[in-house]
């Protein structure tokens, strides 16, 4: 029987031309991605868009069954659009890039497609498409797995709960100190073995800036800190060694690092009060062998191996940094790198009294992998696909009257809900009334003609605002929430006559608008976010700009302490962009009326601002956080 007999008997002959007309754009193309990409050519999607930030790993090859050993490398989208060439009678558009790249993936791309699949492996990734489905009012299906664990949500925008309505796991982030100075588990070594000794040994330009004074050492202790500016600044010798590609001085650095840094650290009386004092290597553990062993991955080796499996490792590594222009970047697949993170995570743990741990367990930490099963990602991937046309209105026998009659579903051990089947399949919730995504402001698109960023000014931007949506001006204020910058509030106008272009707002920029004006009543108008799009013109004016045609409500003001308080139970969303500039705001009226609400406290219940750069707090994801479950 032929697959077009099959769907009509499913869907019906006029649903199935409306499912061959569907434009739907697929996020990732891995172990979900895949599977999503095999379903929705099966079910004759008219138009599928695939976009992948990734190249194929070796790694991936286990449960990513459309890519082979030789694709190893390439980029994950296309190679996947040529695999499915001979069973595939949809336009397959790929795309490498990053989702979150707001020059390649405009607003107004998102806008041209019918339904979004989220197959993705990250948190701010998912965040920010979750906002974009919100902005453009698209039906998003959300989905993820781990082990035997799996989920598939629907997302309806303004009907259903969005993707931040519910709390998710974030990464662990390790301060600089635990990290540098006093670490007490094998994560702490990993982290620091991978994230900074080698980095600064076979990446990074060592005499890059770690002397900041405002910089976050996770420490008050002066000398702490003088010690790790210090141990920083000497790397650059140790640097030099590996670029010299000398071999012999390799017992300088096994000193340098796990005997004359441990010893200045026991000089610290301060960290030793409470914590069991580290034991740097005796001058005869230094003493190296270069001959490589084939060494069991999956056991722990001795101590006496980890030191000649570091040397060796080392002495690889320095021959291939003249072939590789100085610069080897880590990568889990990558034995020598995998080898050189595991010895110098291990040294350092017996050094500090912590188990080690084999290559294999160091792997799966170190190169962030997720447990994952190819059968899961089949029954997860095979839900959404069928949940879509229900979220389509293509299945006349299960149609809906509302939204939060769709289903989403869980493994049973995920959700806990059941322990006598596989899958739960419970119907949607309705938003949750204080997810700052999608309940706490209105949101809209203001389209704004590209030739006038150049001479449209910020107070332009007050007054067109204000006199559509009745504000008013000497109470309002406007952040850019790309980099949580204030731009303007009633004590602080400086940026008021400077152009879009200067004050840096393109295409891709979201303002978060508050009028602070509150009646007798204590209500105010609710916060507007609009999300900064360009139209295409030569000679547009600001009379061609396009503002959303919304109702702004009113709702009960709120002091900051009370919206803190309600943001608690609900993690803030965030949109991982580049941050421009930096403007320094001097609070000129510290008694202003108590009832106006600084925009910056507003803002932190709808964006928090982004995490700490790597530099400043070391993050690494394990195992138990992948699991992004409601």
């Amino acid at each position: 029987m032929s697959r077009d007999s099959n769907i009509t008997k499913i869907i019906g002959a006029e649903n199935l031309k409306k499912l061959r007309s569907t434009k739907c754009l697929l996020i990732g193309a891995g172990g979900i991605g895949s599977e999503l990409l095999k379903d929705l050519i099966m079910m004759e999607f008219g138009e599928i868009h695939i976009v992948d930030l990734d190249t194929i790993d070796l790694s991936n090859l286990n449960r990513q069954f459309l890519f082979r050993q030789r694709d190893i490398k390439q980029p994950k989208s296309s190679t996947a659009v040529k695999a499915v060439q001979g069973f595939n009678n949809s336009k397959l558009v790929p795309y490498e890039g990053n989702i979150m790249d707001t020059t390649q993936f405009p607003l107004h791309w998102f806008g041209s497609f019918d339904i979004i699949f989220n197959a993705l492996d990250n948190l701010a990734a998912r965040r920010y498409v979750n906002k974009m489905s919100q902005f453009l009012s698209i039906p998003l299906l959300e989905s993820g797995t781990s082990g035997f664990d799996g989920y598939m949500q629907p997302i309806i925008p303004g009907e259903t709960e969005c993707f931040d309505c519910t709390k998710k796991e974030t990464p662990k982030t390790f301060p600089v100190c635990t990290i540098r100075s006093t670490p007490s588990q094998p994560i702490h070594c990993i982290v620091w073995a991978k994230n900074f000794l080698f980095s600064q040994l076979f990446t990074a330009d060592v005499s890059a800036d770690d002397d900041s004074e405002s910089k976050d050492w996770g420490t008050t202790d002066k000398d702490e800190i003088k010690r790790i500016k210090q141990e920083t600044n000497e790397l650059q010798e140790l640097q030099k060694i590996i670029l010299s590609g000398d071999n012999t001085l390799i017992p300088k650095i096994l000193e340098k690092i796990f005997i004359h840094d441990i010893e200045k650290l026991l000089k610290i009386e301060n960290l030793w009060k409470n914590r069991i004092r580290p034991t740097p290597l005796k001058d005869n553990q230094t003493v190296v062998d270069l001959n490589d062993k084939n060494l069991d991955l999956s056991i722990v080796w001795s101590i006496h191996d980890q030191i000649q499996k570091f040397s060796s490792i080392t002495n690889k590594l320095m021959k291939r940094m003249k072939n590789e222009d100085n610069h080897i970047e880590f990568d889990k697949d990558d034995e020598d790198t995998l080898e050189f993170v595991a010895t110098a995570a291990n040294i350092r743990s017996q050094i500090f009294n912590i188990p080690m741990k084999s290559v294999f367990d160091i792997k799966q930490i170190a190169g962030n992998i997720i447990p994952a099963i190819a059968t899961t990602n089949a029954i997860i991937a095979g839900l959404s696909a069928l949940v879509s046309l229900r979220v389509l209105h293509l299945l006349n026998y299960a149609q809906i009257s509302k939204p939060v009659e769709l289903n989403m579903a869980f493994t049973a051990k995920a959700s806990n809900m059941s322990h006598n089947r596989y899958l739960t399949n419970r119907t949607l919730a309705k938003p949750n009334c204080k997810c700052p995504v999608c309940q706490k402001v209105v949101r809209g698109v203001m389209q704004i003609p590209t030739n006038i960023f150049s001479t449209l000014k910020l107070n332009d931007i007050i007054n067109i605002l204000s006199e559509k949506y009745n504000f008013d001006t000497e109470e309002l204020a406007i952040l850019d929430t790309t980099g949580q910058r204030l731009l303007s509030d009633f004590d602080f106008d400086s940026l008021d006559d400077k152009t879009l272009e200067e004050i840096h707002i393109k295409a891709g920029s979201v303002l978060l608008v508050t009028d602070e004006t509150e009646d007798d009543n204590g209500m105010g108008l609710k916060p507007l976010e609009l999300y900064i799009d360009d139209i295409e013109m030569n000679n547009g004016t600001a009379d061609d700009i396009k503002l959303p045609e919304i109702k702004i409500p009113l709702v009960k003001m709120t002091t900051s302490e009370e919206e803190n308080n309600e943001s608690s139970s609900v993690e803030t969303a965030v949109i991982q962009t580049n941050e421009v500039i930096s403007l320094d705001i001097d609070e000129e009226d510290n008694n202003a009326d108590s009832k106006k609400r600084k925009l910056s406290d507003a803002a932190s219940n709808v964006e928090t601002k982004k995490s700490k750069t790597e530099a400043d707090n070391v993050s690494i994801i394990e195992e138990d956080d992948i699991i992004e479950l409601n």
